[in-house]
Protein backbone atom coordinates (compact mmCIF):
# COMPACT_ATOMS: atom_id res chain seq x y z
CA UNK A 1 0.00 0.00 0.00
CA UNK A 2 1.10 2.78 -0.78
CA UNK A 3 1.51 5.79 1.97
CA UNK A 4 2.44 9.97 0.90
CA UNK A 5 3.52 11.83 3.70
CA UNK A 6 2.71 15.75 3.92
CA UNK A 7 3.12 17.93 6.43
CA UNK A 8 0.80 16.43 9.03
CA UNK A 9 -1.18 14.08 6.75
CA UNK A 10 -1.43 10.83 4.88
CA UNK A 11 -2.72 9.34 2.34
CA UNK A 12 -4.80 5.95 2.24
CA UNK A 13 -5.86 5.69 -1.66
CA UNK A 14 -8.62 8.21 -1.86
CA UNK A 15 -9.05 8.90 1.68
CA UNK A 16 -6.66 11.66 3.53
CA UNK A 17 -6.01 11.23 6.83
CA UNK A 18 -4.50 14.38 9.01
CA UNK A 19 -4.41 14.60 13.04
CA UNK A 20 -5.97 16.93 15.41
CA UNK A 21 -4.34 17.82 18.10
CA UNK A 22 -5.61 20.27 19.61
CA UNK A 23 -8.37 22.11 21.57
CA UNK A 24 -8.79 24.99 18.87
CA UNK A 25 -9.17 22.45 15.95
CA UNK A 26 -11.53 20.27 17.23
CA UNK A 27 -14.23 23.16 18.02
CA UNK A 28 -13.83 24.15 13.88
CA UNK A 29 -15.06 20.97 13.15
CA UNK A 30 -18.17 21.22 14.95
CA UNK A 31 -20.68 21.31 12.41
CA UNK A 32 -18.73 18.50 10.15
CA UNK A 33 -18.55 16.41 12.98
CA UNK A 34 -22.18 16.75 13.63
CA UNK A 35 -23.49 16.45 10.44
CA UNK A 36 -21.44 12.75 10.11
CA UNK A 37 -22.77 11.75 13.78
CA UNK A 38 -26.27 12.15 12.85
CA UNK A 39 -25.98 9.05 10.93
CA UNK A 40 -25.07 7.04 14.52
CA UNK A 41 -28.44 8.26 16.55
CA UNK A 42 -26.34 8.26 19.64
CA UNK A 43 -25.35 11.59 21.59
CA UNK A 44 -22.38 9.43 22.63
CA UNK A 45 -20.56 10.48 19.79
CA UNK A 46 -21.59 13.95 19.00
CA UNK A 47 -19.29 17.04 18.68
CA UNK A 48 -19.91 18.71 22.10
CA UNK A 49 -19.65 15.22 24.17
CA UNK A 50 -16.36 14.80 22.77
CA UNK A 51 -15.29 18.74 23.13
CA UNK A 52 -16.42 18.68 27.11
CA UNK A 53 -14.33 15.14 27.28
CA UNK A 54 -11.09 17.37 25.90
CA UNK A 55 -11.87 19.98 27.95
CA UNK A 56 -12.21 18.21 31.52
CA UNK A 57 -10.07 15.33 30.44
CA UNK A 58 -7.47 15.57 28.17
CA UNK A 59 -3.85 17.80 29.54
CA UNK A 60 -2.70 19.87 26.00
CA UNK A 61 -0.43 17.61 23.49
CA UNK A 62 -2.65 14.63 24.51
CA UNK A 63 -5.37 14.89 22.07
CA UNK A 64 -4.83 12.75 18.37
CA UNK A 65 -8.25 12.50 16.58
CA UNK A 66 -7.79 11.18 13.36
CA UNK A 67 -9.57 12.97 10.78
CA UNK A 68 -10.35 11.09 7.42
CA UNK A 69 -11.17 13.31 4.30
CA UNK A 70 -12.39 12.41 0.64
CA UNK A 71 -11.28 15.82 -1.34
CA UNK A 72 -12.41 18.44 1.21
CA UNK A 73 -15.89 16.50 2.72
CA UNK A 74 -15.41 15.31 6.10
CA UNK A 75 -15.80 11.59 5.69
CA UNK A 76 -14.37 9.29 9.17
CA UNK A 77 -13.05 10.34 12.63
CA UNK A 78 -11.62 8.39 15.03
CA UNK A 79 -11.82 10.74 18.27
CA UNK A 80 -8.33 9.32 20.24
CA UNK A 81 -5.97 10.93 22.88
CA UNK A 82 -2.29 9.55 23.21
CA UNK A 83 -2.85 8.92 26.87
CA UNK A 84 0.41 8.11 29.41
CA UNK A 85 0.46 4.90 30.89
CA UNK A 86 2.73 2.91 33.34
CA UNK A 87 5.55 4.33 31.28
CA UNK A 88 4.51 3.55 27.90
CA UNK A 89 1.85 5.79 25.68
CA UNK A 90 -1.25 4.46 24.27
CA UNK A 91 -4.12 5.33 21.99
CA UNK A 92 -7.57 5.79 23.69
CA UNK A 93 -11.24 6.85 22.84
CA UNK A 94 -10.80 10.02 23.92
CA UNK A 95 -13.24 10.28 27.02
CA UNK A 96 -14.23 6.60 27.47
CA UNK A 97 -11.31 5.55 30.19
CA UNK A 98 -13.01 7.66 32.36
CA UNK A 99 -16.69 8.10 31.76
CA UNK A 100 -16.90 3.74 30.60
CA UNK A 101 -19.67 4.72 28.25
CA UNK A 102 -20.47 3.01 24.50
CA UNK A 103 -18.19 4.84 21.80
CA UNK A 104 -16.68 4.15 19.01
CA UNK A 105 -15.56 5.78 15.19
CA UNK A 106 -17.06 7.96 12.75
CA UNK A 107 -17.09 7.24 8.84
CA UNK A 108 -19.26 8.20 6.14
CA UNK A 109 -17.69 5.05 4.13
CA UNK A 110 -16.01 1.76 4.43
CA UNK A 111 -12.85 3.15 2.59
CA UNK A 112 -13.21 5.90 5.12
CA UNK A 113 -12.82 3.22 7.93
CA UNK A 114 -10.47 1.68 6.33
CA UNK A 115 -8.11 4.20 6.32
CA UNK A 116 -8.84 5.31 10.02
CA UNK A 117 -7.90 1.93 11.21
CA UNK A 118 -4.96 1.42 9.10
CA UNK A 119 -3.64 5.30 10.46
CA UNK A 120 -4.40 3.92 14.05
CA UNK A 121 -2.33 0.53 13.30
CA UNK A 122 0.55 2.64 11.33
CA UNK A 123 1.48 4.29 14.31
CA UNK A 124 2.53 1.34 16.26
CA UNK A 125 0.69 2.41 19.91
CA UNK A 126 -0.36 -0.03 22.16
CA UNK A 127 -4.64 0.44 21.88
CA UNK A 128 -6.67 0.58 25.00
CA UNK A 129 -10.27 1.25 22.88
CA UNK A 130 -13.13 1.04 25.39
CA UNK A 131 -16.86 0.45 24.17
CA UNK A 132 -16.88 -0.32 20.99
CA UNK A 133 -20.02 -1.83 20.21
CA UNK A 134 -18.88 -5.73 19.47
CA UNK A 135 -20.96 -5.85 16.10
CA UNK A 136 -19.82 -2.49 15.04
CA UNK A 137 -17.38 -2.19 11.60
CA UNK A 138 -14.85 -0.47 13.60
CA UNK A 139 -14.38 -3.62 16.25
CA UNK A 140 -14.31 -5.70 13.48
CA UNK A 141 -11.97 -4.12 11.16
CA UNK A 142 -9.69 -4.16 14.89
CA UNK A 143 -9.69 -7.51 14.80
CA UNK A 144 -8.99 -8.45 11.28
CA UNK A 145 -5.74 -6.03 11.51
CA UNK A 146 -3.28 -7.36 14.52
CA UNK A 147 -0.28 -7.06 12.59
CA UNK A 148 2.74 -6.12 14.71
CA UNK A 149 0.93 -6.66 17.88
CA UNK A 150 1.76 -9.96 19.48
CA UNK A 151 -0.47 -9.45 22.54
CA UNK A 152 -4.88 -8.79 21.55
CA UNK A 153 -7.02 -8.94 24.02
CA UNK A 154 -10.80 -8.08 23.74
CA UNK A 155 -13.00 -7.68 27.24
CA UNK A 156 -16.27 -7.81 27.00
CA UNK A 157 -19.13 -5.97 28.60
CA UNK A 158 -22.79 -4.96 27.89
CA UNK A 159 -25.58 -2.00 28.51
CA UNK A 160 -28.70 -2.30 29.19
CA UNK A 161 -31.31 -0.77 27.15
CA UNK A 162 -35.47 -0.77 27.28
CA UNK A 163 -37.11 -0.78 23.62
CA UNK A 164 -40.33 1.06 24.04
CA UNK A 165 -42.68 -0.90 21.42
CA UNK A 166 -46.18 -1.46 23.70
CA UNK A 167 -48.36 0.39 25.96
CA UNK A 168 -47.39 0.83 29.94
CA UNK A 169 -49.79 -1.38 31.15
CA UNK A 170 -48.40 -4.36 28.89
CA UNK A 171 -45.15 -3.14 29.67
CA UNK A 172 -45.53 -3.79 33.39
CA UNK A 173 -47.54 -7.05 33.30
CA UNK A 174 -44.04 -8.57 32.17
CA UNK A 175 -42.11 -7.37 35.57
CA UNK A 176 -42.30 -10.13 37.39
CA UNK A 177 -45.31 -10.12 40.40
CA UNK A 178 -42.78 -9.83 43.15
CA UNK A 179 -40.88 -6.89 41.77
CA UNK A 180 -44.14 -5.61 41.32
CA UNK A 181 -45.14 -5.84 44.96
CA UNK A 182 -41.32 -4.73 45.90
CA UNK A 183 -42.52 -1.51 43.86
CA UNK A 184 -45.82 -1.04 45.82
CA UNK A 185 -43.65 -1.59 49.15
CA UNK A 186 -41.42 1.31 48.53
CA UNK A 187 -43.57 3.52 47.71
CA UNK A 188 -45.33 3.03 50.80
CA UNK A 189 -42.13 3.24 52.33
CA UNK A 190 -41.75 6.11 51.23
CA UNK A 191 -44.76 8.10 51.53
CA UNK A 192 -44.00 7.36 55.22
CA UNK A 193 -41.36 9.43 55.06
CA UNK A 194 -43.64 12.43 53.49
CA UNK A 195 -45.16 13.87 50.46
CA UNK A 196 -43.73 12.10 47.40
CA UNK A 197 -43.23 14.09 44.01
CA UNK A 198 -41.81 12.75 40.78
CA UNK A 199 -40.32 15.78 38.54
CA UNK A 200 -38.95 15.66 35.27
CA UNK A 201 -37.34 18.88 34.28
CA UNK A 202 -36.16 20.33 30.96
CA UNK A 203 -33.44 23.24 32.36
CA UNK A 204 -32.73 26.85 30.74
CA UNK A 205 -29.36 28.40 31.23
CA UNK A 206 -31.42 30.56 33.76
CA UNK A 207 -32.27 27.57 35.99
CA UNK A 208 -29.19 24.89 35.32
CA UNK A 209 -26.93 25.86 37.90
CA UNK A 210 -28.97 25.64 40.74
CA UNK A 211 -30.40 22.44 39.21
CA UNK A 212 -27.26 20.90 39.31
CA UNK A 213 -26.24 22.04 42.35
CA UNK A 214 -29.11 19.56 43.18
CA UNK A 215 -27.77 16.70 41.05
CA UNK A 216 -24.83 16.63 42.41
CA UNK A 217 -25.71 16.78 46.07
CA UNK A 218 -27.75 13.73 45.89
CA UNK A 219 -25.70 11.70 43.40
CA UNK A 220 -22.94 12.34 46.40
CA UNK A 221 -25.12 11.63 48.74
CA UNK A 222 -23.98 7.70 48.89
CA UNK A 223 -21.58 5.12 48.51
CA UNK A 224 -19.94 7.53 45.33
CA UNK A 225 -18.84 9.95 47.80
CA UNK A 226 -16.42 7.07 49.64
CA UNK A 227 -15.37 5.87 46.17
CA UNK A 228 -14.42 9.42 45.27
CA UNK A 229 -16.24 8.71 41.92
CA UNK A 230 -18.96 11.53 43.01
CA UNK A 231 -19.95 14.44 40.89
CA UNK A 232 -19.19 16.94 43.63
CA UNK A 233 -16.23 15.65 44.50
CA UNK A 234 -14.05 14.07 41.40
CA UNK A 235 -13.01 17.47 39.97
CA UNK A 236 -12.78 16.04 36.15
CA UNK A 237 -16.31 14.71 36.18
CA UNK A 238 -17.50 17.38 37.83
CA UNK A 239 -16.08 19.55 35.05
CA UNK A 240 -17.27 16.98 32.12
CA UNK A 241 -21.05 17.10 33.37
CA UNK A 242 -20.97 20.98 33.82
CA UNK A 243 -19.56 21.80 30.11
CA UNK A 244 -21.73 18.59 28.35
CA UNK A 245 -24.78 20.15 30.24
CA UNK A 246 -24.70 23.54 29.16
CA UNK A 247 -24.10 22.08 25.55
CA UNK A 248 -27.12 19.92 26.49
CA UNK A 249 -29.11 22.99 27.39
CA UNK A 250 -27.86 24.57 23.95
CA UNK A 251 -29.63 22.08 21.75
CA UNK A 252 -32.98 20.92 24.04
CA UNK A 253 -31.46 18.09 25.00
CA UNK A 254 -30.95 18.30 28.88
CA UNK A 255 -33.74 16.78 31.13
CA UNK A 256 -33.42 16.20 35.06
CA UNK A 257 -35.72 13.70 36.97
CA UNK A 258 -36.13 14.19 40.71
CA UNK A 259 -37.91 12.01 42.92
CA UNK A 260 -38.58 14.72 46.01
CA UNK A 261 -40.04 13.64 49.75
CA UNK A 262 -41.66 16.77 51.55
CA UNK A 263 -40.27 19.01 48.69
CA UNK A 264 -36.46 17.55 49.21
CA UNK A 265 -34.79 15.83 46.41
CA UNK A 266 -33.81 12.04 47.39
CA UNK A 267 -33.03 10.90 43.92
CA UNK A 268 -32.01 11.73 40.98
CA UNK A 269 -31.11 11.39 36.93
CA UNK A 270 -29.16 13.36 34.58
CA UNK A 271 -30.66 12.50 31.01
CA UNK A 272 -30.81 13.74 27.40
CA UNK A 273 -33.13 13.15 24.76
CA UNK A 274 -31.56 12.41 21.29
CA UNK A 275 -32.89 10.52 18.43
CA UNK A 276 -36.61 9.95 19.93
CA UNK A 277 -34.67 8.14 23.22
CA UNK A 278 -34.38 8.99 26.60
CA UNK A 279 -30.46 7.92 27.11
CA UNK A 280 -29.48 8.21 31.12
CA UNK A 281 -25.86 9.62 31.84
CA UNK A 282 -25.49 9.62 35.82
CA UNK A 283 -28.16 8.57 38.56
CA UNK A 284 -27.52 8.75 42.30
CA UNK A 285 -29.92 8.83 45.66
CA UNK A 286 -29.62 9.86 48.95
CA UNK A 287 -28.72 6.94 51.33
CA UNK A 288 -30.66 8.32 54.19
CA UNK A 289 -33.51 7.17 52.35
CA UNK A 290 -32.46 3.74 51.25
CA UNK A 291 -35.10 2.10 52.93
CA UNK A 292 -37.29 3.22 50.56
CA UNK A 293 -35.25 2.47 47.76
CA UNK A 294 -35.68 5.73 45.90
CA UNK A 295 -33.35 4.79 43.29
CA UNK A 296 -35.52 2.14 42.02
CA UNK A 297 -39.10 4.25 42.06
CA UNK A 298 -36.90 7.19 40.29
CA UNK A 299 -36.30 4.81 37.30
CA UNK A 300 -39.86 3.43 37.49
CA UNK A 301 -41.08 6.70 37.21
CA UNK A 302 -38.87 7.87 34.65
CA UNK A 303 -39.34 4.72 32.25
CA UNK A 304 -42.78 5.20 32.34
CA UNK A 305 -42.69 9.31 31.31
CA UNK A 306 -40.69 7.85 28.75
CA UNK A 307 -43.58 5.60 27.63
CA UNK A 308 -46.02 8.24 28.19
CA UNK A 309 -44.19 10.88 26.00
CA UNK A 310 -43.43 8.41 23.21
CA UNK A 311 -39.90 7.57 22.83
CA UNK A 312 -38.36 4.76 20.96
CA UNK A 313 -36.22 3.39 23.74
CA UNK A 314 -34.78 3.73 27.08
CA UNK A 315 -30.98 3.88 27.01
CA UNK A 316 -30.16 3.19 30.39
CA UNK A 317 -26.16 3.26 29.53
CA UNK A 318 -23.34 2.15 32.34
CA UNK A 319 -23.08 -1.58 33.45
CA UNK A 320 -25.64 -4.32 33.23
CA UNK A 321 -25.97 -3.95 37.04
CA UNK A 322 -28.25 -6.72 38.39
CA UNK A 323 -31.14 -4.36 40.08
CA UNK A 324 -31.70 -3.45 36.54
CA UNK A 325 -33.27 -7.04 35.64
CA UNK A 326 -36.38 -5.51 37.07
CA UNK A 327 -37.42 -4.01 33.79
CA UNK A 328 -36.06 -6.82 31.93
CA UNK A 329 -33.75 -4.51 29.58
CA UNK A 330 -31.93 -5.93 26.28
CA UNK A 331 -28.57 -5.31 26.11
CA UNK A 332 -25.73 -3.36 23.66
CA UNK A 333 -22.64 -5.76 23.86
CA UNK A 334 -19.29 -3.70 23.81
CA UNK A 335 -15.75 -4.23 24.14
CA UNK A 336 -12.41 -2.75 25.24
CA UNK A 337 -9.70 -3.74 22.83
CA UNK A 338 -6.22 -4.25 24.00
CA UNK A 339 -3.45 -4.48 21.88
CA UNK A 340 0.48 -3.95 22.81
CA UNK A 341 3.06 -4.31 20.50
CA UNK A 342 6.00 -7.01 21.22
CA UNK A 343 7.99 -4.11 23.31
CA UNK A 344 9.51 -4.02 26.47
CA UNK A 345 8.38 -0.87 27.97
CA UNK A 346 4.78 -1.78 26.42
CA UNK A 347 4.84 -5.18 27.98
CA UNK A 348 5.91 -3.60 31.22
CA UNK A 349 3.49 -1.15 31.40
CA UNK A 350 0.69 -3.48 30.82
CA UNK A 351 1.89 -5.84 33.46
CA UNK A 352 1.77 -2.92 36.06
CA UNK A 353 -1.69 -0.75 34.36
CA UNK A 354 -3.29 -4.92 35.87
CA UNK A 355 -1.94 -5.08 39.33
CA UNK A 356 -3.20 -0.96 39.99
CA UNK A 357 -5.96 -1.86 38.65
CA UNK A 358 -6.64 -5.36 40.80
CA UNK A 359 -6.11 -3.08 43.75
CA UNK A 360 -8.40 0.49 42.83
CA UNK A 361 -11.04 -2.49 42.37
CA UNK A 362 -10.31 -3.72 45.64
CA UNK A 363 -10.26 -0.56 47.51
CA UNK A 364 -13.39 0.75 45.87
CA UNK A 365 -15.47 -2.69 46.84
CA UNK A 366 -14.19 -2.23 50.51
CA UNK A 367 -15.29 1.39 50.26
CA UNK A 368 -18.77 0.95 48.64
CA UNK A 369 -19.77 -2.03 51.12
CA UNK A 370 -18.82 0.05 54.32
CA UNK A 371 -17.10 -2.74 55.76
CA UNK A 372 -13.37 -2.83 55.90
CA UNK A 373 -12.79 -6.71 56.90
CA UNK A 374 -13.75 -7.78 53.48
CA UNK A 375 -10.69 -5.75 52.56
CA UNK A 376 -8.48 -9.46 53.53
CA UNK A 377 -10.51 -11.92 51.54
CA UNK A 378 -10.97 -9.89 48.34
CA UNK A 379 -7.44 -9.28 48.73
CA UNK A 380 -6.67 -12.78 48.44
CA UNK A 381 -8.89 -13.87 45.66
CA UNK A 382 -7.41 -10.51 43.70
CA UNK A 383 -3.46 -12.00 44.08
CA UNK A 384 -4.47 -15.18 43.44
CA UNK A 385 -6.42 -14.05 40.17
CA UNK A 386 -3.61 -11.83 38.84
CA UNK A 387 -1.04 -14.58 39.45
CA UNK A 388 -2.79 -16.68 37.47
CA UNK A 389 -3.51 -13.86 34.90
CA UNK A 390 0.02 -13.32 34.57
CA UNK A 391 0.89 -16.70 34.10
CA UNK A 392 -1.55 -17.30 31.90
CA UNK A 393 -0.17 -14.24 29.47
CA UNK A 394 3.53 -15.16 29.85
CA UNK A 395 2.39 -19.15 28.24
CA UNK A 396 0.39 -16.72 25.39
CA UNK A 397 2.56 -14.04 24.72
CA UNK A 398 5.22 -15.49 21.56
CA UNK A 399 7.97 -13.03 20.45
CA UNK A 400 6.65 -11.77 16.78
CA UNK A 401 3.25 -13.79 17.29
CA UNK A 402 -0.30 -13.71 18.11
CA UNK A 403 -1.88 -15.50 21.04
Amino acid sequence: MLIVRFNNKRQYSSVNIDVVSDISGLRSLAESWNALASDFKTPLLRHEWFLACAEAFCPPGQLSILVARDQDSLVGIAPLVLSPNFGAHRLEILGAAVLEEMSGFLYRTPEALSGLVRAIIAKGKPLYLKGLLSDSAEANALHQSRQGFAYFRSVPSASPWIPINSSWSDFTATISSSWRSNLRRSQRRAEEFGKVEFELVTPNHESLEGLLAEVFRVESAGWKSRTQTALATYAPLNRFFRAYAKSAVDLGMLQLAFLKINGKAVAVQLLVRHANRLWVLKVGYDEAYARCSPGILLMHRVIQAAFEKGYEAYELLGANETWINIWKPQLHNHETIRRYPMLPVPMVSHGLELSVDAFHRIVAIARKNKDKGVLRSIAKKAVDRMRRSRQKHAEAVVPGGNP
